[in-house]
């Protein structure tokens, strides 16, 4: 299930792994655990389609997380697609506390981390 993804996640990143991630084309899309390489590539495709800059960012434990920093949080859940792949909908927001209200909880509690900027990609001119 998805929850569970979302709870391996969670547990790497709590044990140091780094995790990246950047948002897709679709509203609501986040691409995350690929290599920094395939990742500028997402940010560059999302920052052309959009016209706007997009920032590639490394994902904290929500505990990490200080101010200034924003919360990436999974606001819907849905069951696995064909391939098994996680499907869910997320939204940032600026507080620990309104991260804590928009999170999807009909699974249970789902985690929701802390993200720091590490590269920002911009769109063609």
């Amino acid at each position: 299930m998805s929850i569970d993804w979302l709870l391996d996640l969670e547990r790497n990143i709590d044990n140091g792994r780094e995790v990246y991630a950047c948002p897709g084309v679709s509203r609501n899309q986040w691409i995350i655990g690929r290599p920094l390489e395939e990742l500028k590539r997402t940010a560059k495709r999302t920052a052309d389609h959009k016209k706007l800059p997009v920032n590639i960012v490394r994902l904290i434990s929500k505990g990490d997380a200080i101010a200034g920093d924003l919360f990436l949080v999974p606001t819907q859940i849905g069951d696995p697609g064909p391939r098994g792949e996680p499907q869910i909908q997320w939204s940032t927001v600026e507080t620990k506390e309104a991260a804590e209200m928009m999170r999807d909880v009909k699974h249970g509690p789902s985690p929701f981390f802390g993200m720091q900027v590490e590269e920002t990609v911009q769109p063609a001119p």
